[in-house]
């Protein structure tokens, strides 16, 4: 008859356990420090101009970022909730309705009146907006840099 035993097993599970704490954090704080980064960089180098113009800036203003942790995994979420954002981001091609509204106008057959305000009838109107992706042209920009970041921090737990 053949035997074997293993001495030593739980200090092997408790190692394994103390690995798994390390690479857990370090991989949250990673994420944390990294939609951090995005978010600035969705706001400076995405929304100043460069791929949206500026009008009021509600966009730039809702870009907001969290990290959700689950027991199985790490979720960095950068995003907004503005209603528009989704058109520029990944365009759009059709119909909208128009609600009635009253308009102030000031020139009317390419010549200069007196302001008047007139009101415009409900109707709809053909809308085709091209994509200007913001987000996910940033997230594309920083994925090397993800990539690195969440290895250095798997690493940083092992050893």
């Amino acid at each position: 008859m053949i035997e074997a035993s293993v001495t030593g097993d739980s200090a092997v599970v408790a190692s394994i356990r103390e690995q798994y704490r390390k690479i857990t954090t370090n991989v949250e704080q990673s994420i944390g420090r990294l939609t951090l980064k995005l978010l600035t960089r969705v706001k400076v180098n995405k929304l100043s101009g460069q791929v949206l113009n500026v009008r009021t800036g509600r966009l730039r203003r809702s870009i907001t970022q969290k990290v959700v942790n689950t027991p199985s995994q790490i979720t960095g979420i950068v995003g907004t909730n503005v209603e528009y954002a989704r058109a520029h981001e990944i365009g759009f091609n059709g119909q909208v309705s128009v609600k009635a509204h009253l308009r102030q106008i000031k020139m009317a057959w390419g010549k200069s009146i007196t302001p008047r305000t007139v009101e415009i009838r409900a109707h709809s109107r053909q809308v085709n907006l091209p994509e200007k992706s913001f987000l996910r042209s940033a997230l594309t920009d920083m994925a090397p840099e993800i990539r690195q970041t969440l290895q250095q921090s798997v690493r940083q737990g092992i050893l």
